[in-house]
């Protein structure tokens, strides 16, 4: 899912998401601020974690969203919000956006969103919710995990 990453010196948040292998925009709107905000050292921010719950999909020429939403047979708008992208944007070959392995199931928060709401999205009672997201908040564009 997610850690927390103390910034170095000379860390932008090009090179973060470059060795994470995801694109910028996806750190910047997991911490609420600009590509272009520069970062100062000894500071915190969420990026996202290269746990087991996701793969990395490698863009080709002539991918879209929505041919690899069907692939991955998810919503094309999910995708691209857990992307930190919005379905109309372009994608170009050679990044990578993540996509959920077999089994996991994934939901990007709206305003608004109920825990019932989002357990009864994944058919599952709020309890096993929560103890596979332990820090559920609520607000818009949390990510919220599934595994089967």
């Amino acid at each position: 899912m997610y850690k927390i990453y103390e910034v170095k010196n000379g860390d932008t948040l090009e090179n973060i998401a470059s060795n994470l292998g995801v694109r910028p925009e996806v750190i910047a709107s997991l911490n609420g601020i600009s590509v272009m905000t520069l970062l100062n050292p000894g500071t915190y921010i969420i990026v996202p974690s290269t746990d087991s719950l996701f793969d990395r999909y490698l863009i080709k020429k002539g991918d879209t969203i929505y041919a690899i939403a069907r692939e991955y047979n998810i919503d094309p708008n999910q995708l691209a919000r857990l992307n930190g992208l919005k379905d109309i944007d372009y994608i170009y070959a050679g990044e990578t956006l993540m996509v959920p392995k077999m089994g996991t199931q994934f939901y990007v928060t709206n305003n608004g969103d109920t825990l019932e709401k989002v357990a009864n999205n994944f058919i599952v009672n709020q309890n096993e919710l929560l103890n596979q997201n332990p820090n559920i908040y609520l607000e818009e564009d949390q990510l919220i995990v599934y595994k089967k």
